[in-house]
C-alpha cells in the first residue's frame, strides 16, 4: 500500500455519492449493499473502484469533518465506521457488479 492520497475536491465529492444516500437511514450500515449495487457499481458514477477506494482511504486519512460534506444527523464516528466498512466490502474480493477496471471509459 503506497502512501494515503491528499483529501482534495474530487474525493470530497465521492464521498459525498457515497453518503447522500444513507444520509436519513437509521442504521447507516444497513445501506451499504445498496450504495454498492446503485451508486458505486451501477455504473452512473463511471468510477472505478479503485477511485472510491482512493477517496475513502484519503477522508479516512484526512482531519476533515466528513459529517459537514452533506447536512446529516449521523455523527463523525457513524459516517467513518460506515465508510470503513463500505471500504472492506469494496476490497473483499471480486464483486459480479463490478466492471473490468481496463476497459477505458467513454
Amino acid at each position: 500500500m503506497g502512501p494515503t492520497p491528499e483529501f482534495d475536491w474530487r474525493r470530497a465529492a465521492i464521498l459525498r455519492m457515497l453518503l447522500y444516500p444513507i444520509q436519513f437511514d437509521t442504521d447507516p450500515m444497513q445501506g451499504i449493499d445498496r450504495v454498492l449495487a446503485r451508486d458505486v457499481f451501477g455504473g452512473h458514477s463511471k468510477l472505478l473502484a479503485a477511485e472510491v477506494i482512493s477517496a475513502i482511504d484519503a477522508g479516512l486519512a484526512s482531519d476533515a469533518k466528513l459529517s459537514e460534506l452533506i447536512p446529516m444527523s449521523h455523527s463523525e464516528r457513524v459516517l467513518r465506521v460506515y465508510l470503513a466498512n463500505l471500504r472492506t466490502r469494496l476490497d473483499a474480493g471480486p464483486n459480479r457488479h463490478l466492471r473490468d477496471e481496463s476497459t477505458p471509459l467513454d
